[in-house]
């Protein structure tokens, strides 16, 4: 890195999931003579163990961590979809745009270096994220060093912290608890799970007109999704960064993250 690099801020977006706690530790040990900040942008209707797990983070990594967030519309999906009478569509959700794009563009400046922690198997995410935001100074850390997912849950383990509850849960992503990316089976899981978010996303549905699912013959609201229906698996939604999307050998743990 030359010396005019030095100066520029560093910003790692941690989302309280699993990816974003590894590439925030290795950019902090990479960007060693740069300002650094750990930025989390707070959404509503995430779980409300991801302030537990971000506080845990802090004390084993001795980071300190910025929350931040859309504090007009309270931090909340529903406001955002209310307010546009709208939930997604093919180009994606608005809830990803207002509470995370926005908000970041905010904070951000010109000349900051930018961590995301999209993974090695990420690579379309990557190849979108750049085409999206030409304007920033990305680091996608993990994805250039060749980290995977189960890596990145590894490290949390190793790092001797409860990895978050949606994880023990079974989920494959840290995403608010009722996610519109998701599908029929997702969606299934969640009414189990949590169904007070899976009736009011149902509620909500019905208010705007517009199924967050739908099949062959049209819109399947959830009031009347069948319990058999998708499959949880293939349903799963992405992880939820700043877009919103329908190697080298390792080492062991102990030698990779603690010489």
């Amino acid at each position: 890195m030359n010396d005019t690099l030095y100066s520029n801020r560093v910003v790692s977006w941690f989302s309280c999931g699993a990816a974003s706690a590894l590439a925030t530790y290795l950019a902090k040990q990479k960007y060693t003579k740069n300002p650094f900040k750990a930025v989390y942008c707070r959404v509503a209707e995430e779980h409300s163990d991801n302030l537990r797990f971000l506080s845990d983070y802090e004390y084993a990594c001795g980071l300190s961590i910025e929350v931040i967030g859309d504090v007009a519309n309270d931090y909340s999906i529903y406001k955002i979809f209310e307010q546009r009478k709208f939930i997604k569509g093919p180009t994606g959700a608005p809830c990803t745009m207002i509470l995370k794009k926005e908000v970041r563009k905010k904070y951000q400046r010109s000349s900051d270096i930018q961590i995301f922690g999209y993974t090695k198997d990420e690579g379309s995410r990557v190849d979108r994220f750049i085409d999206s935001n030409n304007e920033v100074n990305a680091d996608f850390i993990l994805y250039e060093q060749g980290y995977s997912k189960k890596d990145c849950l590894e490290f949390v383990k190793d790092l001797k912290i409860e990895i978050p509850i949606m994880y023990r849960l079974g989920y494959q992503n840290n995403n608010c608890v009722g996610c519109v990316k998701g599908g029929m089976g997702y969606w299934n899981k969640i009414r189990v799970d949590f169904p007070e978010a899976f009736y009011r996303m149902a509620e909500l549905e019905r208010k705007l007109g517009h199924a967050v699912n739908k099949d062959k013959d049209g819109p399947v609201f959830l009031d009347v999704l069948a319990s058999d229906r998708g499959r949880f698996k293939d349903d799963s939604p992405d992880d939820c960064g700043f877009t919103c999307e329908w190697k080298q050998q390792k080492l062991p743990l102990e030698e990779k993250f603690f010489k």
